[in-house]
């Protein structure tokens, strides 16, 4: 494998041609590897190399053509130049069209090669750079040990490259505003506009100044089923008319498919998804994350309250696991900031709103835990009676009933 210290790959199965170029490239300041075998040559190459490719086209065993769809087997971003002496335009089209960063033409112009080369490289280095940016953020501030969160982690790298548009898919609470944020920061569009908006009913919005506003950055739709169809056909009609380089990112609670069988997503929004659905799972289903997180959200309470951070212990570790965190990971944060202001003690509960200090009647008990589950319920689906009465496969009637037992008020829990 080829490491830093080379520059450009060079491959020719013309020994004198290769000794040619080298000259040519080593005396503009280039370093260069050169091979005579394409066969050896597409072992050299890895993903995060910051070099590019110069190849012939014509060589016995592999062809320069199918040699670059291996390189591009490994990156799709490497740029790959290829020289021929015997190619016409339609060979040159559509090696372009392979995804060939220029096909030049023997005898070659030394000034435009070494121009060429100068921009791939240019190029190339950005790139990489941005990945290892990338990568270094998501092991900085990517939290989670479990198999889930490296999957996801490798996607969202893979995502950040482009400007395709992004689906994230969940409960209330299970990361999805902050995978898009998090998507947006290791983007090369990191320096324009986030725009995050929450869609509450069917009403129209003023799209166009939502897309003026987000210019080249990223436009995040929070429960995106509530625009009206109409304006996501207009939606889709901007982005694919203009070619913008904005990336759109939906969210819902509810997985692509069935908000197009409900008929809440027109087809075309679900051509965008499709391929970049993100599934972001409930705490419930990825429990190694929890003791991570919550270390992490108390380390960052502890050092905004300016208190002191201690270890915990195993038993607490253990009580944190076996809870079900219906609100995911933003239930997750609270309790580990009340824990942070000392509401939450060492080796009790990790509930809070179960904790009690003098022992409580049975029944008492078992209302306070209903309470919760309802409030919790609430929450998650922000007021909407049927989705929370789907939630706990409870009647409205009878919800309805509770809820005015226990004195919850759905306006109440509805964002404004």
């Amino acid at each position: 494998m080829l490491d830093d210290n080379y520059d450009i790959l060079l491959i020719d199965d013309d020994k004198d041609v290769l000794e040619a170029y080298c000259l040519l490239l080593a005396q503009a300041g280039y370093r260069v590897f050169s091979c005579d075998n394409p066969l050896i040559a597409k072992e050299l190459v890895h993903r995060d190399w910051c070099g590019i490719v110069l190849s012939d086209v014509c060589m016995p065993d592999c062809s320069g053509i199918d040699l670059m769809a291996l390189f591009l087997e490994k990156d799709k971003y490497l740029p790959v130049v290829l020289i021929t002496g015997h190619g016409d335009v339609p060979m040159a089209v559509e090696a372009v069209k392979l995804g060939a960063w220029d096909f030049l033409q023997k005898p070659i112009n030394p000034e435009y090669l070494l121009l060429q080369v100068e921009k791939a490289l240019t190029a190339r280095k950005q790139r990489v750079k941005q990945r290892h940016w990338g990568k270094k953020q998501l092991t900085l501030n990517f939290v989670g040990q479990s198999e889930w969160t490296q999957q996801v982690s490798l996607q969202l790298q893979s995502l950040a490259e482009t400007h395709a548009a992004v689906f994230f898919q969940g409960e209330f609470g299970s990361g999805r505003t902050y995978l898009s944020r998090y998507l947006h920061q290791i983007s090369n569009n990191k320096q324009s506009p986030l725009v995050i908006k929450t869609l509450i009913n069917e009403q129209d919005v003023p799209l166009d100044t939502w897309l003026s506003e987000v210019a080249d950055g990223t436009l995040v739709l929070k429960n995106i089923e509530f625009m009206p169809l109409s304006q996501q056909r207009y939606l889709v009609q901007h982005i694919q008319q203009e070619h913008r380089s904005f990336r759109l990112v939906g969210i819902s609670e509810t997985p692509l498919i069935m908000l197009t069988k409900q008929q809440k997503l027109v087809a075309e929004l679900y051509y965008l998804f499709s391929m970049t659905q993100v599934v972001c799972l409930p705490l419930s289903q990825r429990k190694a994350d929890i003791s991570p997180l919550f270390h992490y959200y108390l380390e960052l309470a502890c050092t905004r309250l300016n208190h002191s951070f201690s270890i915990l212990d195993e038993s607490f570790i253990k009580k944190l696991t076996r809870r079900h965190w219906p609100g995911n990971v933003g239930e997750l944060a609270n309790a580990a900031e009340l824990y942070a202001v000392g509401i939450m003690p060492m080796g009790e509960t990790a509930n809070p709103l179960l904790a009690s200090v003098v022992p409580t009647a049975l029944d008492q008990q078992i209302e306070n835990y209903e309470r919760q589950i309802i409030t919790e319920a609430l929450n998650i689906h922000q007021g909407r009676i049927n989705d929370v009465s789907e939630y706990l496969q409870m009647p409205r009637k009878k919800l309805y009933l509770r809820m005015k037992k226990y004195g919850l008020d759905k306006h109440h829990y509805r964002i404004i």
